[in-house]
This record gives structure tokens, C-alpha cells and sequence, in this order.
């Protein structure tokens, strides 16, 4: 390929994948440069390949998932990938929480006497580590388009549990500043690190106000700052379950299952009217959860939309000594199949990711090199 026109060279390469394109970087330096352009990386985004792969947090590191439903065992995990601690680089960066957005993960560490945030792209290699002002319970990463570049720029909201403090860091002028929420009237519930799509992120919320509508939507646009409302498919006072996942990054879903019951339903957006703040849903699938699955509020799914199957990832509670980290797959056919991970050190977390070339905003003009990882 040296001896095609440069143009015609790039044509090809912004329609190779991520994960793919990664690899092609050494192969010499003109492709390199390419890859790390912007323009090519705006390129790249509008017409490769996209790939959906699900990334699962467990035991603090983040592992790529595969599911293989004629497989007798149909979870694959591999990895675990490696994030290198910026205070150490001899220890591996213990994950207590994480959030994504245009193929970048926010992951932030609690453990310890310190609270950092890091910004990482784990196809590239490339990451942007943040010290947050306050101490924060919960983040979200989000996207804007700056005005000047047209290029999507990224913020950071970060709160505390009880609601009462929110603040902003804007990647591009590395500064904090603190949002005024003074008339918000709710609290966010459930999912407090919430879904990313299209430029907002949805969180389960609740009014003490109005305890009888029980929870319904808030969206934070990254734009205009604004939080607001929005409905759920059913309004109903109170859920055994419920969670928030986004499906290809086109459609927002939800898990619900109501008390006292073991039906779960999975709920996909139509259509988000960001005019009327009014939400159109569809009920794609209903499956029978037995009791003893132990299924809990922040249990995390994955929904394969086309293939109609669910898959949920929780920790098991039924024994008290014993808690297991537990995932949970299930088709039309209602047929649980169950595997155990073994024990739980926190959370366990699955994410609908898409790999993507988008850069980070360095902080200064020195700019440290990673190591790339390959997926």
C-alpha cells in the first residue's frame, strides 16, 4: 500500500475498525501520524466499522466479555486490561467505579485517603488523570460540541450522595466550578453513575415530594447544564429492581421488576422528543426471574436487542458469609442459566462499549506516552 496515493490510503484506514486501525500503527510512521490526527479521527468515527463489545468491572479491573449462547459455558472473559497507577507505575489502578462515552471510560479510585479520576481510552493506550476539588461519591462522563472546533469536547459531573453538591470539570480548561442546585426538587436513586447517549446521561431519580409516582428519569445535558425530567414506560411506587443500558448507542433500556413478583421486563426507547422532554418505550422482552437469583437494585445488565437475550451481572446476597458475584442469562424462552464468579471485592459493572481513535485533552504541553493495549 506505500505506493497508493495518500488520500486513497486514508479512504481505506478510516473504514478499518478501532481496534483493528490500533494495531496498523506500527506499521510505519505515515500511518501513526494518521491515526493520531484529528481530522482523521473525526473521519474514522463517522465511517468505520463500529464494534459492540461489552466490558465487564470486576475485582476492580476491567476484562473483556464475550457471550456465546450455543457455547456450554456462554461467558468468556478475558484480559484484564491494564491501567497503570500514575502515583505507582508498579501497581495496576484499582477501579472502584466507571462511566463511558465515545469509547472513553471515566474510572474513578476510592480506595485509600485519596479520591482520583482518570479518563482513559483503553484502545489507544491514551489517559488524562483528574484530582477531583472535592471528595465525590458518583461521576458521569459526558460529550458537548465546542462551538469553536465543532469537535466533541467532554465534561465531567461529579455529586455527592445526598445530592446537595454538583460540580463540572471541563476537560479542555481543566477547571472545576460548582453548579448551582439550589432548585433541583430530586434526588438521583438507583444507578448513581447513570447512562451515557447522544450528549446526556440518564439517572433513576425520586421526588420525597411525590413518593406515589416512585421513580422516573433525569437527563443532564452537557451543552446547556440543564437537568430534567422525564417519564418512565410505567409509572409504579416502588421496584424490587431497576437499572439503566444503553443498546449500540442508539436506544436507552431499562430493567424493571416490580415487588412482589418475578417478572422482569426490558424496556427500549423509540424515540427521546428532547422538545417535549417526552419518551416513547417499547417492551421487547418479559422473562420470569425465579426468587432466589437475588437480584438487587444495582444489578447490571447487557441486552442483545436483536438476538432477544439478557444478560444480567449482580452480586448474590441469599448468604450472608458468602456473597458471589454472580451473572445471570436469559432468552424468550425464559430458560436462567447461571454462572458464579466467585467472590465480589466491589460492584460488578457491565458496559455496552463501542472502541474508538477519540483523543483526550491533555492537561499541559507535556504529554506522557502509555502503553497501547491491545483488544
Amino acid at each position: 500500500m506505500s505506493d497508493l496515493p495518500e488520500d486513497l490510503v486514508e479512504e481505506i484506514l478510516c473504514r478499518v475498525p478501532a481496534t483493528s486501525l490500533t494495531q496498523l500503527q506500527s506499521i510505519c510512521k505515515r500511518w501513526n501520524s494518521l491515526s493520531n490526527n484529528k481530522r482523521f479521527t473525526r473521519k474514522h468515527s463517522e465511517k468505520s466499522a463500529k464494534q459492540f463489545l461489552i466490558l465487564m468491572l470486576k475485582k476492580s479491573r476491567v476484562y473483556l466479555t464475550n457471550v456465546n449462547l450455543h457455547r456450554r459455558r456462554p461467558i468468556e472473559v478475558t484480559g484484564p486490561f491494564s491501567l497503570i497507577d500514575s502515583l505507582s507505575r508498579l501497581n495496576q489502578f484499582k477501579i472502584s467505579n466507571i462511566s463511558h462515552c465515545d469509547g472513553l471510560l471515566l474510572c474513578t479510585n476510592d480506595y485509600g485517603d485519596y479520591n482520583r479520576l482518570v479518563v482513559w481510552n483503553p484502545c489507544t493506550g491514551q489517559t488524562r488523570w483528574i484530582l477531583p476539588i472535592d471528595r465525590c461519591d458518583s461521576c458521569a462522563l459526558g460529550s458537548y460540541q465546542d462551538n469553536k472546533s465543532g469537535d466533541n469536547s467532554y465534561k465531567i459531573l461529579c455529586f455527592n450522595s445526598w445530592g446537595t453538591k454538583y460540580q463540572i470539570y471541563e476537560i479542555n480548561s481543566c477547571l472545576w466550578r460548582t453548579l448551582d442546585v439550589n432548585t433541583l426538587d430530586f434526588f438521583l436513586e438507583f444507578n448513581e453513575w447513570g447512562m451515557h447517549l447522544k450528549g446526556k446521561t440518564y439517572w433513576f431519580a425520586s421526588d420525597e415530594k411525590e413518593e406515589q409516582l416512585g421513580i422516573f428519569l433525569v437527563s443532564f445535558d452537557y451543552t446547556t447544564e440543564i437537568f430534567e425530567r422525564l417519564l418512565l414506560p410505567c409509572q409504579y411506587p416502588s421496584y424490587e429492581t431497576a437499572s439503566l443500558s444503553v443498546v449500540r448507542e442508539e436506544k436507552l433500556s431499562v430493567l424493571l421488576q416490580h415487588k412482589n413478583t418475578t417478572r422482569t421486563e426490558i424496556w427500549v426507547t423509540n424515540k427521546i422528543d428532547e422538545t417535549k422532554l417526552i419518551v416513547s418505550w417499547s417492551k421487547v422482552l418479559t422473562v420470569d426471574l425465579e426468587p432466589e437469583l437475588g437480584t438487587w437494585r444495582d444489578v447490571s445488565f447487557f441486552f442483545d436487542e436483536e438476538k432477544k437475550f439478557l444478560v444480567c451481572c449482580d452480586i448474590n446476597v441469599s448468604d450472608r458469609d458468602n456473597h458471589k458475584h454472580m451473572i445471570y442469562i436469559v432468552g424468550e424462552d425464559n430458560e436462567v442459566r447461571r454462572l458464579n464468579f466467585g467472590k465480589p471485592t466491589s460492584d460488578p459493572i457491565l458496559l455496552n462499549y463501542v472502541p474508538s481513535l477519540t483523543r483526550i485533552q491533555q492537561s499541559g504541553s507535556k504529554r506522557k506516552k502509555r502503553k497501547r493495549i491491545h483488544m
